[in-house]
């Protein structure tokens, strides 16, 4: 093939695509009726109850409608959706159920009003639409912070977590929420920690259908950090024993211990809030008169890192 030839066969080829783009938008800018699939989701529901049961959730509407519009409509059915009002829904009890009716006659200029513009609504099958629903349970359920902490040095947690609120009320089927024992937070990282922080939190979502709602979707955590020194006290060994009057003596009789305490509490520690003691039943029933060293009462703001020594040789004085 030669090049004129060649060209001539490319003009051809590009003036027959215009022309069927020329003829395509002429047909498709003319009205045509067809029937599209739309999806019901039902909005604000009736109240006290949640819908477990939608028999009738598609719903095919016949509409006039540039050629465009609706053949586009045709091709996303995934995204056609029509939402109703169920707040008003006239409800008949059977058992635990409820069951509403409504006729889609009455409903073509919500449904109309919810079409692309310039759409004309000819039609509806069904003409009724049915629902099911369960009345609305509650119960509170405590949150879990789903949080990963890392500090600067010598920088820890100074108490626990403060989730505000800590529990938060779940509405919905009662066969469901039964099974809820506790809501997680989104997941979150916080690095090198050296301060006082507070961070606000979405709840998950429980996976549960139909779905459950919360009272709130968020929760507020405090995370209060302070700078840990390690301290070291001397404390006198007790002999624990359950007979009045014994006489006993240790070596060592004192032992030191190594704590991890915040700086705002150093000048709070003391000996005697300490106590440390060894089991004088344990030497009984083993023969054994070296014996363990047990931190019997400390301060709740102190961790006891080491006891030096761990344990002690106990005598008991006749």
């Amino acid at each position: 093939m030669d090049g004129r030839l060649r060209n001539r066969l490319s003009v051809f080829l590009v003036c027959t695509l215009i022309s069927l783009f020329m003829w395509s938008l002429i047909k498709l800018s003319r009205d045509y009726e067809a029937p599209v699939n739309y999806l019901i989701q039902a909005g604000k529901l009736p109240d006290g109850k949640i819908l477990v049961g939608n028999p009738d959730s598609l719903i095919h509407i016949v509409m006039s409608a540039k050629g465009l519009d609706l053949y586009s409509r045709m091709f996303m059915r995934g995204k056609n959706t029509i939402d109703l009002n169920l707040s008003g829904i006239k409800l008949q009890r059977k058992g635990d159920l409820y069951t509403g009716i409504l006729r889609t006659s009455k409903l073509m200029n919500e449904i109309a009003q919810q079409l692309p513009i310039g759409a004309k609504l000819i039609d509806i099958e069904p003409d009724t639409l049915r629902f099911i629903f369960e009345k609305t349970y509650r119960q509170r359920v405590a949150v879990h912070p789903e949080l990963s902490l890392g500090f600067a040095k010598q920088f820890q947690l100074y108490d626990s977590l403060r989730v505000n609120p800590d529990s938060v009320w779940i509405y919905g089927r009662k066969s469901l929420i039964d099974t809820l024992r506790f809501l997680n937070t989104e997941p979150y990282t916080i690095k090198n920690l050296s301060q006082n922080e507070r961070i606000r939190l979405k709840l998950l979502q429980p996976a549960l259908s139909p779905a459950v709602s919360l009272s709130t979707d968020s929760v507020s955590v405090t995370i209060n950090v302070e700078k840990f020194t390690e301290a070291f006290i001397q404390v006198p060994v007790l002999l624990f024993a359950d007979m009045p009057g014994v006489s006993y003596r240790t070596f060592p009789d004192m032992v030191k211990l190594t704590c991890r305490v915040a700086m705002r509490d150093y000048k709070r520690l003391d000996p005697s809030m300490f106590e440390v003691a060894v089991d004088y039943s344990s030497m009984i029933n083993t023969g054994k008169t070296r014996l363990p060293v047990t931190v019997r009462r400390k301060p709740s703001f102190v961790k006891v890192i080491r006891t030096e020594p761990d344990k002690v040789e106990c005598l008991i004085l006749k």
